[in-house]
């Protein structure tokens, strides 16, 4: 009896990945993945002003993406250009709605970073700060922390999702070989796979 693979679509991948690795795919990223647009947003990422944050902004949302994936013995998220990617998907892929949802989040977060003089703070200070809007004991900056959150899990796909990460960091095949069921991490080159 010949076993018959059924043909699966992008929304039941991002389904079952979210069930098997228990996290959650933000709306406006899923819609992008789910759209299966044509747009190549970090193609020209890095290249003039930024597409949707206004300068200080983005430098605001460089500071969040580092404290978020600072420089280790991997380059920072910022070093792989995290901060242009989030600036090129929300500005050039996002929908119209979506955007203002970001817009709206964001600016909350800003918000709440700019009352607690966030800017003048140390990088330790900086992200006990943003570690405590993960759990906010304020309805008012409900906002605030739906826009870290979103960032962060931003920060981590397209981090994850670089060539440099996964080329040099992770293990890393471009051309689907062999099936091997159940390998050892060892087996696999001793580094996670890289998406």
């Amino acid at each position: 009896m010949a076993l018959q693979f059924m043909p699966m679509d992008r929304r039941e991948v991002l389904k079952y990945t979210a069930l098997l690795t228990g996290a959650a795919v933000s709306a406006p990223l899923a819609s992008v993945v789910l759209s299966g647009c044509n747009a190549r947003p970090a193609e020209n990422a890095g290249t003039g002003s930024p597409a949707f944050f206004t300068p200080e902004e983005f430098a605001l949302l460089t500071t969040i993406v580092d404290l978020i994936l600072p420089q280790t013995d991997s380059p920072s998220a910022s070093g792989v250009g995290v901060h242009h990617t989030i600036d090129s998907m929300v500005g050039g892929v996002y929908k119209e709605e979506d955007k203002a949802t970001f817009r709206k989040e964001f600016d909350a977060l800003a918000g709440y970073l700019n009352e607690e003089a966030f800017s003048g703070l140390e990088p330790s200070q900086q992200l006990n700060l943003l570690q405590q809007l993960e759990k906010p004991e304020e309805e008012k900056w409900e906002e605030a922390r739906d826009a870290f959150l979103g960032l962060k899990q931003q920060t981590i796909a397209y981090y994850l999702s670089t060539r440099e990460i996964a080329t040099r960091y992770l293990t890393y095949l471009p051309v689907p070989g062999a099936y091997k069921a159940c390998i050892s991490v060892e087996e696999a080159g001793g580094k996670a796979w890289a998406l």
